[in-house]
C-alpha cells in the first residue's frame, strides 16, 4: 500500500461541500445505487448456482473459479467491443490500462483467498467475516482525509448486525481453523482497498466497460498460471456448463461492471454499505431455488441490512446538513 497514493493518486478528499438535503436525490445518486444493486443482485444468486454444479459435478471450487474467469472475460470484452461501435468513432477509450490490470492482478489474491477460507470455514462464518469489509472501507475513506456522517456511522452499525443475524451460525468460528479466519478476513481487507483504489484510478473515466474488462483480465492472468500447477477439470455435461455461464455472466460480469460505475456515482464508502444487501437476497435466492429453510431471526437481519439503505437515502428536510457531503467519498 506504500505506492498506492503515487500510483493511484490517493490523498485527502477536497473541502466539504455544502448539500442541500432539501433537494430530492440527484439522478447520479439514484444511477448509483440501482447499479450497486444490481451487483449485489448477481453475485446474490452465485452462491445457488455454485451449489448446482457441485450437485451435477465433480469440480472443486478453484476448478469453479478459473472457468468463471475464463468465460466472464470474452464476454466483458464482447461487451466493450460492442459499446465502442456503437459509440462515435473518433472516441477513444480513456481506460486507465496499467491501473486496472495491478487492480485485477490485486482481485486474484481476493479471489484465491475465499478458495482456501471456504475450505475451512463454514460458509456462514465466512460470510459474516467477509461482510466487514464495508467498516474497512469506512475506516479507510476516514484516514484518507473524508468525513463520514454520522447517518453513514448508523447504517454501518445496522448492516453489520443484520448480516450476523442474517448468517446465524457463527459457532464454527470457535472450531474453525485460525488459517481460515486469518485468509476471510484478508480477503475483505483487499475488497475494502479494492472499492477505494476504483474510486481514485476511474475517476472521471468515461471507458467503464472498458476499465472493468482490464481488471477481469488481470485477474484471470494469475489464475491461468496457477492451473499448469493444480489442473482444470472440463465442465462434465451441458447442466455444469450452464451454471458456470451464469456464474460468469450474473456472478462476474454483471457485478464488476456495476460495482464500477456505483464506486463512481456514490463513492466508495456508500456502495459499501448498500452492497451488504447481498447476504439476504442470497438468503432469499436460496429459499426460491434451493428450498432451504429460512428462521425468523434471519428475517429480521434482512430487515436491519436493508433499513441500512434507507438510512443513507434519508435526507432531513429543515436544515442543510454538511456533514454527509463526502460521506461516502
Amino acid at each position: 500500500m506504500s505506492l498506492a497514493p503515487s500510483l493511484f493518486g490517493l490523498g485527502p478528499e477536497p473541502a466539504l461541500e455544502i448539500w442541500d438535503c432539501r433537494s430530492d436525490m440527484s439522478r447520479r445518486e439514484r444511477e448509483g445505487f440501482i447499479w450497486i444493486l444490481l451487483a449485489a443482485a448477481g453475485f446474490s444468486v452465485m452462491p445457488a448456482m455454485v451449489k448446482i454444479t457441485y450437485l451435477h459435478s465433480t469440480l472443486e471450487p478453484m476448478d469453479i473459479a478459473v472457468w468463471r474467469f475464463i468465460l466472464a472475460v470474452p464476454m466483458m470484452w464482447a461487451m466493450v467491443i460492442y459499446r465502442r461501435r456503437s459509440a462515435s468513432p473518433s472516441r477513444k477509450s480513456d481506460a486507465p490500462v496499467k491501473k486496472a490490470l495491478l487492480i485485477g492482478l490485486m482481485l486474484s489474491a481476493a479471489v484465491l483467498a475465499a478458495f482456501f477460507a471456504l475450505q475451512r470455514l463454514p460458509a456462514s462464518t465466512y460470510i459474516v467475516l467477509f461482510y466487514t469489509y464495508p467498516a474497512i472501507v469506512v475506516l479507510l475513506s476516514v484516514m484518507l482525509g473524508e468525513r463520514i456522517g454520522y447517518r453513514a456511522w448508523l447504517a454501518l452499525a445496522m448492516a453489520l448486525t443484520g448480516v450476523m443475524l442474517t448468517v446465524p451460525d457463527f459457532s464454527g468460528l470457535s472450531t474453525g481453523d485460525l488459517f481460515g479466519v486469518v485468509l476471510v478476513l484478508g480477503n475483505a481487507a483487499i475488497v475494502a482497498v479494492y472499492y477505494i483504489l476504483s474510486k481514485r484510478a476511474l475517476n472521471g473515466v468515461a471507458d467503464m466497460s472498458g476499465s472493468s474488462a482490464w481488471m477481469m483480465l488481470g485477474t484471470l492472468l494469475v489464475m491461468l498460471l496457477l492451473v499448469p500447477f493444480r489442473g482444470l477439470q472440463l465442465p462434465q455435461n451441458p447442466q455444469t456448463l450452464l451454471t458456470l455461464v451464469g456464474i460468469a455472466t450474473l456472478g462476474t460480469v454483471l457485478p464488476v461492471f456495476a460495482i464500477n460505475i456505483a464506486i463512481q456515482q456514490i463513492g466508495a464508502a456508500r456502495a459499501s454499505l448498500v452492497s451488504t444487501v447481498e447476504p439476504p437476497l442470497s438468503m432469499i435466492v436460496s429459499v426460491i431455488i434451493l428450498g432451504e429453510a429460512v428462521f425468523a431471526i434471519q428475517w429480521l437481519g434482512a430487515a436491519l441490512i436493508i433499513g441500512s439503505v434507507l438510512v443513507l437515502q434519508f435526507r432531513p428536510r429543515n436544515r442543510i446538513d454538511v456533514s454527509i457531503a463526502h460521506e461516502a467519498g
